[in-house]
């Protein structure tokens, strides 16, 4: 009876069954092949299971959850809006941007996601000839087959072999490729964690994806612990000859609650497992800085504040709010580079008139939300700062100086993280020269009334 008891919980406690098991079933056919040409890509087989193990992952496992949470959340913030000084690409993505079948809004955070769990973004752009609008979709990783490139410019994609679930292959055009500009639809594509000489990127998990598992692996063990150390078992002693008796007699064990009267030569001893909780305290610990590591996120941003304080928190914060950055300028790039691929489909199908520039900060104006309002104070900080700088200069020249004054302008803008065109730096000093024209002789009356010079 003994020893059944045991084997039972034995077997249950070292049960394969994961928390967030981590799998992927991959066709490893003769029809796979290498998705790209370049050595420092992977294979892909390897491509399709590093993508189903993200997908898993963000869907079972909580922490892989929150990580591509965080960075979403910081990347789209509230919103993102984009316009344009030109008139005709302003007005083109407003329709882009809020047509019902687009409606992008509502597509940031699911695009900002699958970049963060992929590491690449295919983007479908279908266009209407009847109006030149064109409609947005996406294709996930694991069914691009192969991308071609140029022959004399590897990074100059020019088509992308899909497999679709039918077996059929679908092959689309780039817009760099010569036949695009008639085709009915494109296909465009963006990638994060990219090494040098690859074309496919890495998605933020994937370095995390082992410890995620390990991870798991050991939470469910201990788990499984905890419920065992509510199973005791019992050791009854009894005399030599009453031995193969209460054999038979406990051969089912008593349900809970019961009443068993025994004599005194009958003793029983509860028997209760050991966690060593404290020794699995820093083993644990000790994965999760490696799950840490991998995201570049501190431990207080998903909840766990640890041994932390304000001030080592603030220090922590730091790196990880310019990697962020970096996320959400690149992210800024693909939605101007989408619009600003629609939109030159959109003149090749003749209902739209060219651009004077391909030059995207000339062309786009994007307000985002801004990661967090520390950043803020620093930024006017130094902007005053840089102001007052300016004005003891000014003060010991002879006189005013025009170049001076547009030099100030350029550097404190860019101080306080809004740089603006030369164009309009230039149409402020125009609009305060002209201002000083119109005012100069109501100011020059009264400064010869007061007596001044």
């Amino acid at each position: 009876m003994l020893d059944s008891i045991r084997m039972r919980i034995a077997r249950w406690v070292l049960g394969k069954v994961l928390l967030a098991q981590i799998t992927a079933r991959v066709d490893d056919s003769p029809g796979w092949g290498g998705t790209t040409d370049t050595r420092h890509d992977y294979d892909q087989p390897t491509v399709a299971k590093l993508y189903a193990d993200a997908l898993t992952a963000w869907r079972k496992n909580p922490i892989a959850k929150r990580i591509v949470a965080i960075t979403t959340d910081f990347t789209v913030g509230e919103t993102i809006k984009v316009s344009s000084p030109d008139k005709n690409l302003d007005a083109f993505i407003k329709r882009f941007w809020s047509h019902r079948k687009n409606r992008m809004a509502l597509r940031l955070e699911s695009m900002s996601d699958e970049l963060c769990r992929a590491g690449d973004l295919f983007v479908a752009l279908f266009r209407n000839d009847a109006d030149g609008m064109s409609y947005i979709r996406f294709v996930t990783k694991e069914q691009i087959k192969k991308i071609n490139s140029a022959e004399n410019d590897w990074e100059t994609e020019l088509s992308f072999e899909e497999s679709i679930l039918s077996r059929d292959q679908r092959t689309w055009l780039s817009p760099d490729h010569p036949e695009a500009a008639s085709s009915q639809a494109v296909m465009l594509h963006y990638s994060i964690n990219r090494p040098l000489g690859a074309l496919l990127g890495e998605g933020d998990l994937t370095s995390m994806l082992p410890w995620l598992q390990r991870y798991s692996r050991m939470l469910e063990d201990r788990v499984r612990l905890h419920w065992a150390i509510r199973a005791f078992l019992w050791l009854v002693t009894v005399p030599s000859d009453k031995l193969k008796e209460k054999r038979e007699q406990y051969k089912s064990p008593p349900e809970s609650g019961s009443v068993i009267v025994k004599d005194s030569t009958e003793t029983w001893e509860p028997v209760n497992p050991n966690l060593r909780g404290a020794d699995a305290q820093h083993d644990l610990t000790a994965v999760r800085s490696m799950v840490d590591a991998g995201s570049g996120y501190p431990a207080h941003w998903r909840g766990e504040g640890g041994d932390a304080n304000r001030a080592t928190a603030v220090a922590m914060q730091d790196p990880t709010e310019k990697h962020l950055l970096r996320r959400q300028a690149y992210f800024c790039h693909i939605l101007c580079d989408i619009l600003h691929h629609a939109y030159q489909r959109a003149v090749q199908a003749g209902k739209a008139q060219p651009l004077k520039t391909d030059d995207y900060e000339e062309l786009f104006e994007v307000v985002t939300t801004d990661l967090s309002t520390t950043d803020n104070e620093r930024l006017a900080r130094a902007a005053r700062g840089l102001a007052r700088a300016f004005q003891s200069i000014a003060q010991e020249l002879p006189g005013p100086s025009t170049k001076l004054t547009r030099l100030m302008m350029d550097m404190v803008f860019e101080f306080a993280g809004k740089p603006q065109r030369k164009e309009v730096l230039q149409e402020i000093m125009e609009e305060a020269e002209e201002t000083r024209k119109e005012i100069w002789p109501d100011l020059k009356d009264k400064y010869l009334k007061e007596g001044k010079q």
